[in-house]
């Protein structure tokens, strides 16, 4: 569907920018009634209240703005102008403490059937180019405030609202605290919000839906409410997977890595939420993209998926220790490992294996010993398929065990050889 929205606030902002403010509203006035909800044209009516001197009211717009889109389904937008806000009115944390009650984890009007869409976009044809006005703009003004501050349409109690990535998994009280230190941040076109050359410790949830990812497609956007930089957290901290670039104008919500540690020291279980969190992101990578779930429907998918465990392993951990049961089959959603094999007094490390790597079918399959050691060289986290499971699970989906019967056999092949070129090197 085309974009027909953004070219509008554009073009509005264009105008603010050159302090063209009576083209601004004039834009705004007559293009008011064609977009289902006009609030993006109510914040554009609240900058240029702070522009001149005029904050109170500004404060007053933003307040309306920040209520319907929190009440609408709406949470990051609504934190933006909760922010925006807070720089004419930093001692107000009334709308914070409603985002909170509206969001936290026990709030009876979240439901995971819903996402935060984009906003409305006009029904009729947008009006670009509007005639000079010989109004005062003080008085144009005016009539643009009234408009804004108009109640008409707008949502006063909650709806359905969807879950906010991490933020909708934590108790009133850490909510409210990671809410004081999220940070609101506009950018230029085309500049990086994530680099994935570049390490970052910062979590960001997009404000507008106008992120894109050039490295896959350059009509892939964002949807408002992503969150970004998952990969650059705690023991097993990653590089970005993608770059992400901005449009004129993107909006984020940005919570620093400083901002975590004081988190993780004030509140202990907001490291463990976030490990959550990203071990649910990483699990639904897997799930699209790895060649055991290939075979399978949506539906069979999700259940396979259920039969695994996640587990947080430390950097030393011993997986599978060599010449014991193989406790199940693990795969690595993160971090890394080294299948050792130790005979008499030599030790050889067979393969390091990394994310999307499976381990522990050798044993399932042959039913046998483990042939070597599966050691954690780095943090990480698996997806654990206990032993005990295994039949049941295969039964139900064969073709697990096919790809287990094929790993095996070259996992065997592959130890098989590398034993051999170690004995080829003893001997010279």
């Amino acid at each position: 569907m085309q974009n027909k929205l953004q070219p509008l606030l554009n073009a509005i902002d264009d105008a603010i920018e050159a302090s063209e403010f009576t083209r601004a509203i004039q834009l705004i006035l007559t293009n008011w009634y064609n977009l289902p909800d006009p609030s993006p044209l109510r914040e554009r009516v609240a900058i240029m209240l702070a522009s001149v001197g005029r904050k109170r009211e500004a404060v007053e717009v933003y307040e309306l703005v920040a209520r319907h889109y929190a009440n609408a389904g709406y949470p990051t937008r609504s934190l933006a102008a909760i922010k925006q806000m807070h720089a004419l009115q930093p001692d107000s944390f009334v709308l914070l403490d409603m985002v909170t009650a509206l969001y936290n984890i026990r709030s009876p009007h979240l439901t995971n059937e819903r996402s935060q869409s984009d906003l409305a976009q006009p029904a009729g044809k947008v009006m670009l180019e509007v005639n000079a006005s010989s109004d005062d703009e003080a008085h144009m003004l005016d009539r643009a405030v009234e408009r804004a501050i108009d109640l008409e349409g707008m949502v006063v109690q909650p709806l359905s609202l969807p879950a906010l990535p991490l933020l909708s998994l934590l108790p009133a009280e850490t909510l409210r605290r990671v809410l004081d230190f999220l940070e609101y941040e506009i950018f230029a076109e085309e500049q990086p919000v994530v680099d994935k050359v570049k390490h970052s410790g910062d979590l960001l949830w997009t404000a507008s839906s106008d992120i894109v990812l050039p490295d896959l497609d350059s009509g892939l956007r964002l949807p408002a409410g992503a969150l970004l930089g998952l990969n650059g957290f705690g023991q097993a901290a990653s590089a970005h997977e993608y770059t992400t670039m901005s449009q004129r104008g993107s909006e984020v919500l940005r919570l620093s890595q400083a901002s975590i540690t004081r988190l993780s020291e004030e509140f202990p279980d907001f490291q463990n939420r976030l490990a959550t969190l990203r071990r649910h992101a990483l699990t639904e990578g897997l799930l699209c993209r790895h060649t055991i779930f290939e075979e399978l429907s949506d539906e069979d998918r999700t259940e396979l998926a259920a039969s695994f465990v996640g587990l947080r392993i430390a950097k030393g951990d011993c997986l599978i220790y060599q010449g014991e049961p193989s406790p199940g089959l693990f795969i690595i959603l993160d971090g890394s490992v080294d299948i050792v094999r130790n005979d008499d007094d030599w030790e050889i490390t067979i393969a390091s294996l990394s994310a999307g790597d499976v381990v522990g079918e050798v044993g399932l399959v042959s039913d046998s010993a483990a042939i070597a050691s599966v050691i954690m060289t780095t943090a990480g986290h698996v997806l654990h398929l206990a032993r005990e499971d295994f039949a049941n699970v295969v039964e139900r989906h064969p073709s697990l065990a096919r790809y287990a019967v094929k790993l095996a056999n070259e996992r065997i092949n592959a130890v098989e050889k590398n034993l051999s070129s170690q004995d080829l090197a003893e001997m010279e």
